[in-house]
């Protein structure tokens, strides 16, 4: 093996880096919220009594909340958020409640 022009080459084993803590990622929440501006938008949202008007609605027509998200050609779950405060129908939304079920959804502002 003479004919070989090889180096020979040595593998260090890299040393562990001191760990860090990990990032509280709520600290750094709360600082972006103190770093802006005291402005906070109104928050939207649909009333109680729309609701459960939407939900006697869709019971009396014996639809689950699958089916009725079918029905008015919803993603999954939009029923199920918006039944349950999470999400906040769009005006085409609102406009197929009103056209499928008859009943018109009040915004409130909290």
């Amino acid at each position: 093996m003479e004919h070989q022009d090889w180096t020979t080459v040595v593998l260090k084993r890299r040393n562990p880096k001191d760990s860090k803590p990990a990032v509280d990622t709520e600290k750094i929440r709360l600082a972006k919220l103190e770093q802006t501006d005291d402005y906070a938008p109104p928050k939207k949202r649909v009333s109680g009594e729309s609701i459960q008007a939407l939900i006697r609605k869709r019971m009396e027509l014996g639809l689950t909340q699958e089916k009725a998200d079918q029905k008015c050609s919803f993603p999954k779950n939009t029923f199920k958020d918006i039944e349950s405060h999470k999400s906040l129908p769009n005006s085409v939304q609102q406009s197929a409640l009103q056209r499928h079920f008859g009943v018109q959804l009040k915004i409130d502002h909290i």
